[in-house]
């Protein structure tokens, strides 16, 4: 019951930051296609959270909470797409770009949270991986590529996060000692560095 209150309380978060988000991303003309996306997410966000409060008198359900959750992990996915795009720090300028980066990365961290929450409850075969990169940085870049042909294979729930990007993130990095790039971190206590083909990643996945 603890953590399915936990698992509350982290969603009331991920709304109320998507809700902070698409209040920026609506006063900027050129981010119609983030805010489409941000809405989308606040969306299933909203959806996940009532349906938990409908199963919290009942037996949790596994199946229903992991169908929400990869719902979200997805949306973020094309956000991040977006925000990576070449242009889109043009379009949306300095200051509003770095504060949406910011908060999408958060909101990252806290689905990944979600993840292993998940994970402890309902004992399921859920693979996730916690991806640091740096910008201009070819073997970052090299397994970004690998980590896309992933997803299609294996369906990975995949959370990109720029590595020092701010302090507000530092201290995920400093949990898992990450201290170079690219770093990932696969279903949450197998960290792999330098860039990782799929003969790295497969043995380390459920299923």
């Amino acid at each position: 019951m603890k953590q399915q209150l936990l698992i509350i309380l982290l969603l009331v978060c991920v709304i109320f930051v998507v809700g902070v988000i698409v209040g920026n991303a609506w006063r900027s003309g050129s981010s119609s296609e983030i805010s489409k996306i941000l809405r989308q997410s606040e969306l299933s966000a909203e959806s996940f959270l009532i349906e938990q409060e409908l199963f919290e008198s009942f037996e949790t359900n596994c199946e229903l909470a992991k169908k929400r959750l990869s719902s979200l992990s997805d949306e973020l996915w094309k956000l991040g797409k977006v925000l990576g795009g070449p242009e889109a720090r043009k379009e949306l300028g300095e200051s509003d770009y770095d504060m949406l980066k910011r908060k999408y990365h958060l909101m990252q961290i806290r689905t990944y949270v979600l993840y292993k929450k998940l994970q402890e409850d309902c004992h399921g075969q859920i693979n996730v991986i916690l991806f640091y990169f740096r910008q201009e940085d070819q073997d970052s870049a090299e397994q970004g590529k690998i980590l896309d042909i992933l997803v299609e294979k294996y369906g990975l729930n995949v959370f990109a996060v720029e590595y020092k990007y701010s302090k507000e993130l530092e201290f995920l990095e400093d949990y898992y000692e990450i201290a170079e790039t690219p770093s990932i971190i696969v279903n949450f206590d197998n960290k792999l560095v330098g860039v990782s083909g799929e003969d790295r990643i497969a043995p380390l996945l459920h299923g």
